[in-house]
């Protein structure tokens, strides 16, 4: 008979309790990994090697958007109460290439939801203090859907054709734009003008906001040479979130522009400058006649249109500060003036001007900030035409400055402030604030 070692109990005891104790911190380490790795990713879903990276990897790249937004107008003859809402942003990026098919072929598909209540319509300024609502009718929701096609002739030319959400072209610029969910919510600042947009004959949000239009279809032509880069368009002038736009495009008349942007880099400080021209042979309503015969001629259908406007832009963006690792990352000065013939386009003018970009401090990059000053100039005809009615009316202005917090790089609480000078003069200064949270997944 084997005679079989005797260990102690206390011995057990404290062998199970070191290793329960060991697993323990095992757990919380890898709990603790688990969480580190979800803030520092760029979304909940886009894990190492997973479905969206394997996705990637074959040419398809999926993201979905949801930006929630809380506005209210606590100065002001406007509305008092606050309104909840906002939208939902679904992207699809195709390479064709990827997927075994020919090279230099992509597609972009947006899909939108809006949803919930806005105070666009509760103030009484001209210009829209949430362009991510400003489509959105009270008590209704609306769904847009964009698809556009580019294809690379070479590295350095390439053909795009198809709906193009402006508010998405405008939020890729690093310091201005945004489409209203994550920087500037002001439409004058949030999706600056650019230039194919009329008065046209009937009402509503298109001629409320009377700078730019939110869809446009048509096709694009982009140059990429040293030291310039030149985008040719032909666009319908109308705005595409109405139907009829997609069924018969160009009835009405055809936008032409060009855009040349020059980047420059002073002091080791990136910025570029960009010059935009257009032209447009749509019919709009002739605004030197909207005087005491324009309820007559609206009653009798003979509404006095006008042929063709142009319109001319220059706008500049310069860091003045920016990341000595990374150059995309800083912050600096931001500017735009543009001109318009004024009729049929009822702004003649406008400019703004501000400061925006990163918050450089350590740590806090992903923060983004801004503040800017816009003023938009109606035009005169337009102004001595109300007046001729008895309806008094003057040029806009404002102020706006937000600051976006990134609690994550998928996770972002953002504040905005606004103080409007309304186009009514008989209306007080407008003072405008929101908290937005929008989630990347």
């Amino acid at each position: 008979m084997i005679a079989r070692p005797i260990i102690p109990t206390r011995k057990l005891v404290a062998a199970a309790a070191g290793a329960a104790i060991c697993a323990a911190g095992a757990g919380a380490a890898r709990a603790e990994d688990v969480l580190y790795s979800l803030a520092a990713q760029p979304s909940p879903l886009d894990t190492p090697d997973g479905p969206k990276e394997q996705l990637r990897r074959v040419g398809i790249t999926p993201d979905v958007w949801v930006t929630q937004i809380y506005q209210g107008e606590p100065g002001g003859d406007g509305s008092k109460t606050w309104a909840y809402g906002g939208k939902v942003d679904g992207f699809l990026k195709i390479d064709a290439e990827k997927l075994g098919l020919w090279s230099g072929l992509h597609v972009n598909v947006q899909y939108e939801h809006y949803f919930g209540e806005n105070i666009n319509r509760r103030d009484f300024a001209l210009i829209p203090v949430n362009t991510a609502q400003a489509y959105l009718g009270a008590g209704t929701f609306h769904s847009a859907l964009s698809i556009s096609v580019t294809q690379d002739l070479s590295e350095q030319v390439s053909v795009s054709a198809g709906k193009f959400n402006m508010m998405t072209l405008a939020s890729r610029t690093p310091l201005i734009g945004g489409g209203g969910i994550d920087t500037f919510m002001n439409r004058a600042l949030a999706l600056p003008s650019t230039g194919v947009a009329y008065t046209a004959a009937r009402g509503g949000a298109a001629d409320r906001v009377v700078i730019s239009a939110p869809y446009l279809i048509g096709g694009l032509v982009t140059i990429k040479t040293a030291p310039v880069i030149v985008t040719f368009g032909l666009l319908d002038p109308r705005s595409a979130e109405n139907p009829r736009v997609i069924e018969r495009p160009f009835e009405k008349g055809v936008a032409a522009g060009v855009s040349a942007t020059v980047p420059t880099e002073i002091f080791g400080l990136s910025g570029y400058h960009t010059f935009r021209a257009a032209y447009s042979d749509a019919r709009g309503i002739d605004l030197d006649e909207i005087g005491p015969i324009r309820p007559l001629a609206v009653a009798s259908g003979a509404i006095v249109t006008k042929k063709g406007y142009w319109f001319g832009s220059y706008a500049i963006q310069q860091n003045l500060f920016q990341s000595a690792t990374n150059p995309a990352v800083g912050w600096g000065l931001f500017g735009l003036a543009a001109r318009s013939d004024g009729n049929p386009t009822p702004v003649g003018w406008n400019m703004l001007v501000g400061l925006a970009g990163n918050n450089l401090l350590e740590g806090r990059e992903n923060d983004r900030w801004g503040v800017g000053f816009f003023h938009y100039g109606v035009t005169e005809p337009l102004l001595a035409g109300l007046d001729a009615l008895g309806v008094s009316r003057r040029s806009e202005g404002g102020v706006e400055g937000f600051y976006n917090f990134a609690i994550t790089p998928w996770l972002r609480l953002s504040a905005d402030l606004q103080i409007v000078d309304p186009w009514n003069p008989g209306k007080q200064r407008e003072t405008v604030t929101a908290l937005r949270l929008q989630t990347k997944f």
